[in-house]
């Protein structure tokens, strides 16, 4: 929780935090932890989320070499599509280079997989007509 004490105060996107990262914090193997929050759930103000959630990898930036948590990078992706045109939506492309512009280093194909995680259409999909 001290780790992601951003997260439960303003309800901001999760810092990047590993197993390994908890584990080495406490002093114990990787694998209890791990044992430790399997089928456990955390509540706070913003729901009830599986402790696995405060997992991520991180995604790293240009900016001052700092690693942004994948669900921001989502949300960063969610955002991007809910602001497109809808006339000309976004491709995985195209989205992967305006996060790159701003610093996130992914690839189309990773833009790709967060996005059908997210169940959100490709481009085509999301197209409208007329």
């Amino acid at each position: 929780m001290d780790i992601q004490e951003e997260f439960f105060y303003s309800g901001c996107a999760l810092k990047p935090m590993r197993l390994i990262d908890v584990a080495d914090l406490i002093g114990i193997h990787e694998s209890t932890v791990s044992r430790g929050i399997k089928g456990k759930y955390l509540q706070c103000t913003w729901g009830v989320y599986p402790m696995d959630y405060f997992f991520s990898k991180g995604i790293e930036t240009t900016k001052e070499n700092t690693i942004i948590a994948a669900e921001g990078v989502k949300e960063e992706i969610v955002r991007l599509v809910e602001e497109e045109d809808k006339r000309n939506p976004l491709s995985d492309q195209k989205i992967a280079d305006i996060l790159n512009n701003k610093g996130i280093k992914i690839s189309r194909r990773t833009v790709a997989k967060y996005r059908n995680i997210l169940e959100i259409k490709d481009a085509s999909g999301r197209k409208l007509f007329g």
